[in-house]
């Protein structure tokens, strides 16, 4: 082995023990790669083409690298986080890293290989160098998409160099587009942000005594691993399940979102758990006149004051996504952190995760629009719409906005039917497939196959399921 090797190695190996430790058989079998040609460009510079496909220029590389680097400059000087999707030899990475020694870089690579091939040609001393590197190197577009994430993917800058990533296009495609997905989320998370930011915020100085006198959702960490979790959302598929309630919580842990708590009263069940997390007053509007005197309500610091009046058997708090309630909640103890995903049935899926649970089973979780149905029977929305209806303003009428406003398409459901959706809603389903994916010691079924089909979720029917309690 050269000597660029032995260093690259012995820095790898110091930075990333762990890392090292996984993929050692890889370093100790490890010989000169034959998926690529070796040449050298013009410069004298080693490059390297793989399918005939050229991965820099062949005149100069350095030189083409650090164009790239400067037409991203005015981004850099404030972006959280450098990200290369394939980086190649390592020669953008290596530039960059000389220009900005300490600017978070997340380097991805689904091919162990190829990340070696890279330290074995190039003097990888400034990227290992960097504090803030973080290797994604075989892990899955979902892992890869977390760590992303966390520098926020507006607030990132990306390399992504067609030939360098050429080799995986199937994995890098699909990081695209989740790429894709967060950067749409984040856009209406901000729009949202802009315009109801001062009312959340006046929400949370009317909360915040509140707030710190209750107990946080991180008592129950780890609480409820032997029993199984049903997690009811307000689709209209809920409807079936509903005359089974009785006998479910009798052997299950019922959690259920603001938006079913009213079809569930209606059966003459109180579930366990209810979650409301959204600080929109419409979502108060879910509740408001219902009582729950067995529940738990979980809830967070930005929402609508009156939530805090509802009554039911206790109420506890969990951090909050929004910005300025984040400020409030870092000045008391930390309640526990439920993340979020869009809806507050990911939220309500993320309890049951906290509290321990191994299976958990979603009904109502649709995310569609079943039989061009929009809500389940009796759901607030509906009896409003029936309460303003009129000869020339059926309810009907009224729905019909929520099937085309989203950019409705079609999709495929559990049973491999086609099932009317909408961009919304897969993005909500998205969240739930790459969530899934990073916890796969958690089984997730639906009793409802009318939904939308997401990845990593099981159909089983209400009988196999009854059979199972």
């Amino acid at each position: 082995m050269n000597s660029i090797w032995n260093n690259n190695i012995s820095l790898f190996i110091e930075r990333f023990p762990r890392l090292a430790e996984l993929i050692n058989n890889n370093i100790e079998g490890f010989s000169q790669p034959d998926f690529w040609k070796i040449s050298q460009a013009k410069d004298g510079n080693v490059i390297a083409e793989e399918n005939s496909l050229r991965l820099h220029s062949a005149y100069a590389p350095v030189k083409e690298s650090l164009n790239a680097i400067h037409a991203e400059e005015n981004k850099l000087e404030t972006a959280k986080s450098a990200v290369f999707l394939g980086f190649g030899l390592g020669y953008t990475p290596i530039e960059l890293c000389k220009k900005y020694p300490e600017l978070p870089l997340i380097l991805i690579e689904p091919d162990i290989n190829h990340f070696l091939a890279a330290i074995y040609y190039m003097d990888w001393t400034p990227v290992f160098k960097n504090p803030n590197l973080i290797l994604a190197i075989s892990s899955t577009p979902e892992q890869a998409s977390v760590l992303i994430n966390q520098y926020g993917v507006s607030e990132s800058v990306f390399f992504n160099v067609k030939t360098q990533t050429a080799h995986a296009k199937e994995y890098f495609d699909v990081i695209n587009a989740l790429i894709e997905r967060n950067l749409q989320k984040e856009k209406i998370n901000n729009a949202t942000l802009t315009k109801f930011g001062k009312l959340w915020n006046s929400n949370c100085k009317r909360n915040a005594i509140l707030f710190n006198s209750m107990q946080g959702v991180i008592k129950y960490t780890d609480s409820c691993k032997d029993k199984p979790f049903v997690l009811l959302a307000a689709g209209p598929s809920l409807q079936k399940i509903l005359p089974y309630l009785k006998k479910i919580k009798t052997k299950a842990t019922i959690v259920c979102v603001d938006t079913a708590l009213k079809a569930c009263l209606n059966y003459q069940v109180e579930p366990d758990f209810i979650v409301l997390t959204d600080p929109q007053y419409w979502a108060y509007r879910h509740i408001a006149g219902l009582k729950s005197p067995t529940s738990t309500l979980i809830t967070e610091l930005a929402v609508y004051p009156a939530v805090y009046r509802f009554k039911c058997k206790k109420i506890i708090v969990c951090n909050s996504q929004v910005p300025m309630a984040k400020e409030y909640t870092n000045l008391y103890n930390q309640k526990g952190d439920l993340g979020a995903g869009g809806s507050v049935a990911s939220v309500a899926w993320n309890f049951c995760a906290l509290c321990g649970a191994k299976k958990i089973y979603t009904c109502g979780l649709d995310l569609a629009f079943p039989s061009k149905e929009t809500h389940i029977k009796g759901s607030t929305f509906e009896e409003s719409c029936h309460t303003k209806s009129s000869r020339l303003n059926t309810a009907q009428t009224q729905g019909m906005p929520l099937l085309f406003s989203g950019n409705a398409i079609q999709a495929l459901n559990y049973n491999n039917a086609p099932v009317l959706t909408d961009q919304r809603m897969k993005m909500f389903a998205w969240w739930f497939e790459s969530r899934l994916a990073e916890c796969p010691e958690i089984t997730t079924y639906t009793l409802s196959p009318e939904g939308l089909k997401i990845p990593g979720i099981t159909p089983i029917s209400i009988e196999d399921f009854l059979k199972i309690l």
